[in-house]
C-alpha cells in the first residue's frame, strides 16, 4: 500500500492487507485523525465551558470526559506505534522479537483493555449528549462540537474494530 493512499477502507479491504500495510493504514488515517481532532474537541468543550458552564449542567462533565478520552488515547497511540506495531511488523517478517513484554499477546491484551476503557468513556459521552443530539438553541461551537464528537466516535469505533478483529488476531498467528 502506498503511503499516499489514505482513503477509508472497509473491513474486507483491510483484512486483505499485510500486517505492515494495516499498521500503515491505521497510523495514517485513524491515529492521525485522533491527533488532529482530539485537541479540537478539547478546544470546543473548553469554549462551551466558558460560555455555558454556569447555565448548562452537562457542559462541565462533557469537557471532563472529552479531556479524559484524549488524555487516554494520546499515550495509547504512542505505545502502539513505538512498542506493539514494530513488534507485529517484525513478527510478520519472520523476525524474533525480544521485547520486554514477553509474548505478543501481552501488549495486545493491554491495548484491548485500553480500547474497552475508551469505549466506556465514549458511552458516557453518548449518554451525556443524548447521542450527540444538538440542542435546539445551541451556539455554533456547541453544534460543531457535537458534530465532531459524533464523527470522532464513529472513527474510533472503526479504528478499534480494525485492530481488535483484524490486526491483533493476525499478529497472534506468528
Amino acid at each position: 500500500m502506498s503511503s499516499t493512499q489514505i482513503l477509508p477502507l472497509n473491513q474486507e479491504e483491510v483484512a486483505a492487507l499485510t500486517p505492515g500495510d494495516i499498521i500503515d493504514y491505521l497510523e495514517s488515517t485513524h491515529h492521525q485523525y485522533i491527533r488532529d481532532t482530539g485537541p479540537l474537541l478539547i478546544e470546543y468543550t473548553q469554549k462551551m465551558l466558558r460560555a455555558h458552564g454556569n447555565d448548562c449542567p452537562e457542559v462541565k462533565p462533557l469537557a471532563a470526559l472529552v479531556q479524559a478520552l484524549v488524555d487516554d488515547l494520546t499515550p495509547h497511540l504512542y505505545k502502539e506505534e513505538q512498542i506493539l506495531f514494530p513488534a507485529i511488523r517484525a513478527l510478520s517478517q519472520g523476525e524474533q522479537v525480544n521485547g520486554c513484554f514477553g509474548h505478543i499477546g501481552n501488549p495486545i491484551n493491554a491495548m484491548e483493555h485500553e480500547h474497552r476503557e475508551a469505549e466506556q468513556l465514549l458511552q458516557q459521552i453518548r449518554q451525556l449528549t443524548d447521542g450527540y443530539r444538538i440542542p435546539e438553541l445551541a451556539c455554533y461551537t456547541w453544534r460543531s462540537c457535537y458534530k465532531t464528537l459524533a464523527e470522532f466516535d464513529a472513527d474510533l469505533q472503526t479504528h478499534i474494530q480494525l485492530e481488535n478483529t483484524i490486526l491483533f488476531p493476525k499478529a497472534l498467528t506468528y
